[in-house]
């Protein structure tokens, strides 16, 4: 399966952390609602910093890679995509790898971000399941039907770590997990074949003209 994501997914992806939020409901349990504060503070802090034309590239990627670590668990999602494979590869291959799954996150929402349209998310409460919260919340745009969004939240060292992002029933990581793994699996089952994989598509996204 090709690593270039879905359209929609990707549109998706990219633009529910940057919308103005009204917060509906606020949960008396304390790690509930401050999942919920997390997300709204995650959204104002993209809508200042990244949503300005006056940003040249260089520097909105800048700002976007800051977000997406601050605010993702990219360590933790990066080794789940890829399973049993993780225990499999090397100390090198490893390291390796999580350097570029950033890379390629950041490479490939970075540009998104950039032609993202205006809507407004909207949070509808939150639960907590076993250990993560379960943020709901809905995308409404003018004229079109609200897109159900559910973020999930996990505290990680006493910080708020967004773990995966499920639109419309489809979780992103579940959706990252079946690519990665159909191209580790076309390739003997070794991850270089992704490392090798993931190589090609960072260059071939930072070499796109602006």
């Amino acid at each position: 399966m090709s690593l270039i994501n879905r359209g929609l997914a990707a549109f998706l992806f990219t633009t529910v952390i940057c919308f103005g939020l009204s917060v509906e409901k606020v949960h008396s349990n304390d790690f509930v609602s401050g999942a919920e504060k997390f997300i709204t503070a995650l959204a104002a802090k993209a809508e200042k910093s990244l949503l300005s034309e006056e940003i040249k590239p260089i520097e909105h990627q800048k700002r976007f890679r800051k977000l997406m670590l601050d605010s993702f668990d990219l360590n933790g999602v990066g080794k789940w995509v890829i399973g049993r494979y993780w225990r499999r590869s090397s100390k090198h291959e490893r390291a390796e790898y999580l350097n570029l799954f950033e890379e390629f996150i950041v490479a490939t929402y970075s540009k998104r971000f950039r032609g993202y349209t205006k809507a407004k998310l909207q949070i509808n409460g939150a639960t907590k399941r076993k250990t993560a919260a379960f943020v709901n919340s809905q995308i409404n745009r003018e004229g079109a039907k609200p897109i159900r969004i559910i973020w999930r939240v996990k505290l990680l060292n006493g910080e708020y770590k967004i773990a995966d992002i499920i639109i419309e029933g489809i979780s992103w990581i579940q959706t990252q997990r079946s690519e990665f793994i159909s191209v580790i699996r076309n390739n003997g089952g070794k991850i270089s074949g992704l490392i090798k994989a993931l190589r090609k598509k960072i260059i071939y996204l930072t070499s796109e003209k602006k």
